[in-house]
């Protein structure tokens, strides 16, 4: 490993103690900060994941120039499964329903209790894990082997197919059963153009770091390869803050009891700061995106992807944390040490792969040769 990679080593390892420390303290609230990590972790390679398979079906420029950070990315989706076998293991910490007896339950849970019972979640998540392993099995072949086959269009589009209803069965289960009361039809929606805006920002990122994008011809003779990248971010914002936008208005223009009590919890106490904080981290890049100028500079667009991948961040602590904290400000600690463990361990294998993309494709060559 390179040094960076033994840094960031060093600092998930160390980030792991803590963990540790809060897990022997109290199991409920350290797999609670442990939870929003692991999503977070796992949504990149989720977000990437649907960026390859919409370019195999649509081609063009702004893939090429990304497909590398987007195959490392996708590459640690495994890593970012076993990240969630901690939680796996005590289901009945975090989800209120798992375990417990249906007498003390709501009559509108109690309901839901044909889905929402552990063998079911078990099975659902082994699917769900086994669909996307697969995809990414298919989505990380050589270039050489690329998408210009005939077929490969009703490939990915099957591969699409196939992983929206993985993405929409897994944000149920591991997000919106959280708090069962709450229903959403549009939340799958949500948490998967979230996804697709933060990996694609964390790409722009990695290119920018590595090349001068402004000056890289773009699809149209006056336009930069950066400003077509900054466009097409452009568009996934758009999507993520519509649809969240959307689902507000019916929850809050319907008058819906439960489903406005699960905004009551994320606009009350310490989480108010974090909603208008995820509110302007959105409307800077929506705002930002706007400008060509700003779009055409390197370190505007650097700016650009760096707002949309925070507000992700942000967006995923939102949604995900504030029914499972407790113990006030001090309680951020277990967060903290979840987030340095997850991200330092995360980082060091992006970087691997991002530095060696060999080790991406090489049991592709191996099974194709064998």
């Amino acid at each position: 490993m390179s040094r960076l990679e033994q840094g960031f080593a060093a600092v998930g390892i160390t980030g792991l103690v803590p963990c540790v420390l809060g897990a022997s303290l109290d199991v409920k609230a350290m797999l609670g900060a442990w939870l929003a990590a692991a999503l977070f972790a796992l949504s990149l390679p989720l977000g990437a994941l649907t960026i390859l398979m919409v370019h195999g079906l649509t081609g063009g420029r702004w893939g090429e120039a990304v497909r590398q950070p987007l195959q490392a990315m996708t590459a640690t989706l495994p890593f970012g499964l076993v990240l969630l076998l901690p939680v796996l293991m005590r289901l009945d910490l975090i989800l209120p329903w798992a375990g417990a007896d249906p007498a003390t339950l709501s009559e509108k849970v109690r309901e839901k209790l044909a889905y929402l019972n552990v063998p079911f979640f078990m099975l659902r998540f082994a699917v769900c894990a086994a669909i996307w392993l697969v995809l990414t099995w298919v989505v990380l072949r050589p270039t050489s082997e690329g998408s210009g086959k005939a077929g490969s269009g009703r490939k990915y589009a099957l591969s699409l197919i196939l992983h929206a209803l993985a993405v929409s069965v897994f944000a149920i289960d591991w997000m919106l059963s959280i708090e069962p009361e709450f229903t959403s039809t549009i939340y799958a929606l949500c948490e998967a153009s979230a996804e697709v805006a933060g990996a694609f920002a964390l790409a722009i990122l990695v290119l920018a770091a590595r090349k001068a994008v402004e000056v890289i011809p773009g699809g149209e003779e006056d336009a930069a390869l950066g400003e077509d990248l900054a466009n097409m971010q452009l568009g996934f914002v758009l999507t993520w803050i519509y649809l969240v936008f959307m689902q507000w208005v019916v929850v809050w223009g319907g008058d819906l009891p439960d489903e406005i009590q699960w905004y009551i919890v994320r606009a009350t106490g310490g989480w108010w700061y974090l909603l208008w904080l995820l509110i302007a981290l959105q409307v800077a890049a929506f705002a930002g995106s706007l400008s060509r100028p700003l779009k055409r500079s390197h370190d505007g667009l650097v700016w650009l992807a760096g707002v949309t991948l925070a507000g992700h961040f942000a967006d995923v602590f939102w949604r995900v944390r504030p029914p499972l904290f407790s113990g006030g400000l001090l309680g951020l600690w277990r967060d903290a040490a979840a987030w340095i463990g997850v991200g330092g361990l995360w980082l060091v294998l992006f970087l691997f792969l991002l530095r060696r993309p060999d080790r991406i494709t090489w049991w592709k060559r191996e099974v194709a040769h064998g």
